[in-house]
């Protein structure tokens, strides 16, 4: 035990330990400090035991040393045993020779204490103790004796038993321990050892996020914030900086307005919103800006680049940082009641007047016409226009023929646009329903894309719309959509050229649309004769529903259409007569009744009114009976074809009176006689065509350069096959008539003939 104890004193390194002479120190458990000098003679140990204030040396060899100055103690129960040893007592691997053993009068026990080391118990974790008690059991004489030493052979001493003056069962006992527990403190042991280093870690990796989100995305909603500062200093140049990689976390309240793609288009560096962002994040004037404004130039920006603005014929100014949206250019609209048209300089329309303006916006600043036409936009309608939705009004993209992909659904959301138009372009897909939520749309153009699908019913909900234009869109199927019939304030309706669509019906409820001034459903398979209530459209104009399989005959309801300027029902199955009421058309300045099955004589009464008349077509009909005389009234004609019928007759002499005409077709008719010699007089004339007749004599000299043979060109439109639209003329071999001169037909005999 006591080999042990002074093992313990070595180890520690906090007791003082004295060799040859030195001091030895051992404190007690009250932090008593005990001291003695000693001296060793040779290789003699003393021990010197101080036992309440009384000094005894007990010679461990033949030779004994008296210890100088007793030691102080501040508890009479204190104990402290000062061992003196030498280092021979010390083996070379560094423990303690054994020694004697060293005995006392204890009646209590005494406590060594070791600073620094471990102490523990059944339960509890290893501990570093400020002391360690230890338990010295001495067993001594009542008397105090000294015990008799034995020594071996060699002469050294040989330890004694010791009498146990506590009862072994008082002792404290040893416990065996539970490997699984054990193993568990272990555990807890170490993972108390390493959370510290998991929490520091977890600490210092989420410091380093924060870090990099504020590096990468340098406050990046800040930038569409009303007077909030975006980025730094450093970012105000003219070229935009690369896109941030990630969703910004701007525009606090305002961020949600933008659509849905435009979060992550912002991922994809080289996309319009990206460089659009960009631009906005250099913008040196952003602070000053309102949040509307910096969203109204972020919209206007990525419709610059969307569109290949860098390719625009027109860009002035766009893109510049010190010249205001509201002045970069503009192509300038001229309005007018019913139909749009482009024009340089802005016209807008101010009850039945119009009057110019000298900018895009409206008096707060916000952007009301985005206007380019024909101004060579290529790449696709973006959908972050929505974002002008509090004021745009005009939209107007048409005829740049390289617009392409869909039409972006966000076009629902631009509430108060009042013109949308983008036809002549590539736009594919189906036309977005959400059009329909546009209820102060006036004028929607969407005319010569290569739309599929059907034609959106919702259309029929925009019902102040007075214009509407899907024209020439072969690749649309379907029916046409009965809803149409509700817009009763339409003016224009077009839908002509829409080969795909399968059926519709001419219906009566086109009586509802009392406004219409122009109807265009030509080629539209209808496969039905027009209604009587077509009579109630006493504002109609223009009536053309060419090639749409109509039926039957004209109502004489057809007669109220006294404003008629244009009547195109050519290439139709319409039988009857020509009505007489169609002389009380004015107005009219084309009539064009050819390709149908029209019969019975042509009434020269008609005519009597057309005095405006610049084309009539009547060709390739059943009429017979004479040509009218009163075909000589019509003098602003250009153009007239009656050729295909089964005339008969002469050719009056009253056409010579009609110095506009172009075009004089009378060929495959049953005309007999001799030409007047009044067509000369015709001084426009430059295609007469004369074959597959009955005429005879002599062709009119100043006739000879203007007589051609007429040869139909039928070509496929729209996906309808063998419409004979043009005629080629070829020249006149006179083999199908009686007629002589000119180099076609050779000299004529004495007769003329």
């Amino acid at each position: 035990m006591d080999a042990a104890v002074a093992e313990d004193r070595k180890d520690s390194g906090d007791g003082a330990t004295a060799y040859d002479g030195k001091d030895i120190m051992v404190g007690d458990g009250d932090g008593d400090k005990n001291t003695a000098t000693n001296s060793t003679a040779r290789t003699g140990e003393t021990a010197v035991v101080e036992n309440e204030g009384k000094t005894e040396v007990n010679s461990l060899d033949e030779t004994k040393t008296t210890t100088e100055g007793p030691t102080q103690t501040d508890s009479p129960s204190s104990e402290t045993i000062n061992v003196a040893a030498s280092p021979d007592d010390f083996d070379r691997t560094g423990g303690v020779i054994p020694m004697p053993a060293i005995t006392s009068a204890p009646q209590r026990h005494s406590v060594l204490t070791i600073p620094g080391a471990y102490a523990s118990a059944p339960g509890m974790e290893l501990q570093r103790a400020d002391t360690l008690a230890r338990s010295v059991v001495t067993s001594m004489q009542a008397n105090h004796e000294t015990a008799p030493v034995t020594e071996n052979d060699n002469g050294l001493a040989v330890a004694s038993p010791v009498e146990e003056a506590i009862p072994h069962h008082l002792l404290p006992q040893a416990h065996g321990v539970d490997a699984e527990q054990q193993a568990e403190r272990n555990n807890a042991q170490r993972t108390n050892q390493t959370n510290p280093f998991l929490i520091l870690a977890v600490v210092l990796q989420f410091v380093v996020i924060m870090i990099l989100v504020i590096v990468l995305v340098p406050e990046k909603n800040k930038g569409l914030e009303e007077s909030t500062t975006i980025g730094t200093e450093s970012m105000k140049t003219e070229s935009p900086t690369s896109p941030p990689t990630s969703a910004p976390t701007i525009l606090a309240d305002t961020w949600d307005l933008l659509p849905g793609s435009t979060l992550s288009a912002l991922d994809d560096p080289n996309s319009a919103q990206a460089r659009a962002y960009d631009w906005v994040l250099t913008d040196p004037n952003r602070t000053s800006y309102p949040q509307w404004k910096i969203l109204q130039r972020f919209a206007l920006v990525v419709f610059y680049y969307s569109t290949g603005g860098e390719a625009w014929n027109l860009q002035e100014d766009w893109l510049s940082y010190n010249v205001d949206e509201c002045s970069w250019y503009f192509r300038n609209l001229l309005g007018g009641a019913t139909n749009f048209f482009f024009h340089e300089g802005l016209l807008t329309e101010v009850g039945s007047e119009s009057q110019f303006q000298d900018s895009v916006c409206n008096a707060d600043g916000q952007y009301m016409h985005l206007v380019f036409t024909e101004n060579n936009m290529v790449g696709t309608l973006p959908p972050e226009l929505s974002l002008l939705s509090d004021s745009l009004q005009y939209l107007e993209a048409g005829s740049n023929e390289n617009l392409y992909d869909l039409i972006p659904s966000e076009i629902g959301l631009l509430t108060n646009l009042r013109t949308f138009s983008s036809d002549r372009n590539h736009h594919s897909g189906q036309i977005p329903t959400e059009i329909g939520q546009l209820s102060n749309l006036l004028h929607l153009e969407l005319g010569r894309n290569p739309f599929t699908g059907t034609i959106p019913s919702e259309i029929g909900n925009l019902d102040v719309m007075d214009h509407l234009s899907l024209r020439y869109c072969p690749g649309m199927s379907g029916t046409l959509p009965t809803e149409l019939y509700r817009l009763t304030n339409m003016v224009t309706l077009r839908a002509e050229g829409l080969s795909g669509i399968t059926s519709g019906k001419l219906l009566p409820e086109i009586g509802q649309m009392t406004k219409l001034d122009y109807i265009n459903f030509h080629s539209m398979p209808f496969n039905s004769s027009i209604p009587t209530e077509i009579g109630l459209l006493s504002n109609l104009r223009r009536f053309n529903v060419w090639t749409c399989q109509i039926t039957g005959s004209l109502p004489s309801e057809f007669s109220k259409l006294t404003n008629l300027w244009r009547i195109d029902i050519d290439d139709n199955l319409i039988t009857g007569t020509i009505p007489t009421e169609l002389g009380l058309f004015k107005d009219l300045n084309m009539v064009w009744i050819n390709g149908n099955k029209f019969s019975g004589t042509l009434p020269g009464s008609i005519f009597e009114s057309w005095g405006q008349l610049t084309y009539l077509k009547m060709n390739d009909n059943n009429l017979e009976g004479p040509l009218p005389s009163q075909l000589g009234l019509l003098t602003s004609l250009e153009l007239l074809w009656a050729s295909g019928n089964a005339f008969s007759g002469t050719i009056p002499s009253e056409l010579g009176l009609l110095n506009n005409v172009t075009e004089l077709f009378l060929h495959e008719n049953n005309l007999t006689g001799r030409i007047p010699e009044s067509l000369t007089s015709m001084a426009a004339l430059d295609h007469l065509t004369l074959s597959n007749t009955s005429l005879s004599g002599s062709i009119p000299d100043g006739l000879c350069e203007n007589v051609w043979d007429m040869a139909y060109v039928c070509n496929v439109y729209f996906g309808i096959i063998s419409i004979c639209y043009d005629v080629e003329k070829v020249k006149f071999t006179c083999s199908s008539t009686d007629l002589c001169g000119c180099d076609a037909c050779g000299e004529c005999n004495s007769t003329g003939i």
